[in-house]
């Protein structure tokens, strides 16, 4: 497998919650509109674990399905870490592999960093 075969990143943000309450934001999916300015909607067949499929609407109208784009196979993993006394961090990481990996990669997590910002924004309005 050459180099543009496989990529990958992480990002990190510091969130005002705790691990509990951030992990509810993710997992609750009808929220993703308030903190995630590219879902318009989401629709799990399924329950939140590995495996399940789902259906994202676009701010643009677009319609996409988790898993595989082509031939390259896209997987994010969100992680809850500690980053101090009571502090914790999210952390997105993202793996492509396949052909066009990078640039795959480098377009679906572009908005990682502004999607972050928007859960630690709605999650510190909860706590008011």
């Amino acid at each position: 497998m050459t180099q543009a075969e496989h990529w990958n990143k992480s990002y990190e943000h510091p969130i005002p919650a705790t691990p509990d309450k951030i992990w509810q934001a993710l997992i609750d999916t009808s929220s993703w509109k308030h903190w995630n300015p590219g879902v318009k909607s989401i629709a799990l067949e399924g329950a939140f674990q590995a495996g399940t499929w789902f259906s994202m609407a676009l701010p643009d109208g677009e319609m996409i399905r988790s898993r595989l784009i082509g031939e390259t196979r896209v997987r994010v993993e969100h992680r809850i870490e500690a980053s101090g006394p009571g502090q914790y961090q999210l952390v997105y990481a993202i793996r492509t592999q396949g052909p066009d990996a990078q640039a795959l990669g480098e377009g679906i997590s572009a908005d990682f960093p502004d999607v972050m910002a928007g859960l630690a924004h709605y999650l510190a309005e909860q706590k008011a």
